[in-house]
């Protein structure tokens, strides 16, 4: 237990939070003493001044006796910090209860001084000397700024006290809804580790920062048990689809190193074992080119390729294949130029893979179309053909390794050629659709601009 509250209560964290909830609270403490204390003065200072004009004005139209009663009076009727003084010219006291004179007093303004009788005190005053000599004083005693200042400490500490925990509150709450994100992920992590590629983590919402970790962490899943099952997919079809070309090869070296073979049978055994051996390679070659495409390592390759151009080229050397299939090959150019940043090399196997399927397998009397269209976004490079098409329930997984449908088999083949143009799309951020042409098939290669 004590352990699971060390990690849910980090002391750097909690520290970082209380030291941050006093320092703001500190902060605020100084303006709102700054504006509360500038409020208090100026409005004492105002009634201070009022006070000081209006006895002055008593003192003009009625004389220093009726002044002298004035001060008295307001004197002992006086409130909390109010004070007042009235001197005669020479620093006697006639009345108020400041007995003590001093040379500020004349004509101050709002000026802090010190007075020792009756009571010591510290005084905000304002003084003038009125036209027969006399000096009156009227003050504040800095009083009220004491008690304002008090208020100001008590409820500094009491909001300091009630801040700090609810912000240790919600510190404690906030690592505890992250460590609770942490280990649902750390959990998928180990599930994935002990060999669960199917553990996705939970994600409450996409929006939020641990919703975003969430969602390309899935990505990121989906992509390696991706790769995983193509990597399990491609074990068991290279085992399945070298076996028999090995053995083949290996039956044909055997015949002819055995020494009764005349030398024409061992030629010809030599002969099959190399068309293996060349067919074998062809088919690690293809796969080499997907693994590079479907990883993103050819991407070093990209550069800037003329699409129309290159299919122009392809058409121009497919079409005595074509015409000696029986078909007839028709090719609609772009209007203008058609520059993507592209994998030439790749974009060609693509675009002869195409053009092979359609020759071999769309059957006499077809005819091939190759068209490029530019697009906003996209660049689209279609072949379409009016043969057998490829029926619907089985378009996803002829693009898949090492697939080839039933009729396809009596002409051989190693089933790599439309993963190879699939793998060629995805490089390129595209897509390869294959739709009815009706009759026929249709195949779509999307190809990003970027």
């Amino acid at each position: 237990m004590n352990g699971r509250l060390r990690r849910f209560a980090p002391s750097s964290f909690l520290m970082f939070v209380i030291v941050l909830v006093v320092s703001a609270s500190a902060a605020a403490l100084v303006v709102v003493y700054n504006t509360g204390q500038r409020i208090i003065v100026e409005r004492e200072r105002a009634e201070a001044l009022a006070e000081r004009d209006l006895i002055e004005e008593v003192d003009q139209e009625q004389g220093l006796a009726v002044v002298t009663s004035s001060v008295a009076r307001r004197s002992r009727f006086a409130t909390s910090g109010e004070r007042y003084g009235l001197f005669s010219a020479k620093g006697e006291p006639l009345a108020g209860d400041i007995a003590e004179f001093l040379p500020e007093f004349r004509n101050s303004d709002w000026r802090i001084v010190h007075v020792a009788r009756p009571v010591k005190a510290t005084l905000h005053v304002e003084g003038t000397t009125l036209p027969d000599g006399a000096v009156l004083v009227v003050g504040r005693n800095l009083s009220n700024l004491r008690q304002f200042e008090r208020s100001i400490i008590y409820g500094f500490t009491a909001a300091v006290g009630i801040v700090a925990a609810a912000g240790l509150a919600a510190g404690l709450l906030l690592n505890f809804l992250i460590l609770q994100r942490v280990d649902a992920i750390a959990a998928t992590a180990e599930r994935i580790a002990a060999g669960d590629l199917s553990a996705r983590t939970t994600v409450a919402d996409p929006r939020d920062p641990f919703g975003r970790v969430g969602v390309s962490l899935n990505a990121m899943l989906e992509r390696i048990e991706e790769l995983m099952t193509g990597m399990r997919t491609v074990t068991d079809s290279l085992a399945h689809d070298l076996r028999s070309p090995l053995t083949r090869m290996n039956g044909a070296l055997a015949r002819a190193l055995h020494p009764g073979v005349t030398e024409e049978e061992r030629l010809d055994a030599i002969d099959v074992a190399h068309d293996e051996a060349e067919r074998m390679l062809a088919t690690l070659s293809a796969l080499l080119d997907i693994a590079r495409a479907e990883t993103g390592l050819s991407r070093e390759m990209m550069q800037a390729v003329d699409l129309d151009a290159l299919a122009a080229e392809l058409v121009d050397f497919f079409a005595p294949v074509i015409e000696d299939a029986g078909q007839k090959l028709v090719f609609h150019s772009a209007a203008t130029p058609v520059v993507v940043r592209a994998h030439e090399a790749l974009l060609r196997q693509a675009l002869g893979n195409l053009l092979h399927n359609a020759s071999v397998y769309a059957g006499e009397g077809t005819v091939v179309t190759v068209s490029v269209e530019d697009r906003e976004e996209t660049v689209r490079l279609v072949v379409a053909d009016t043969g057998l098409g490829v029926p619907q329930d089985q378009r996803g997984r002829v693009q898949e390794r090492f697939v080839r449908l039933d009729p396809a088999r009596s002409v051989g083949g190693s089933g790599l050629g439309l993963a190879i143009v699939a793998a060629c799309a995805k490089l390129h951020g595209g897509t390869l659709r294959l739709e009815d042409n009706r009759p026929g098939l249709l195949a779509i290669l999307d190809i990003q601009r970027s």
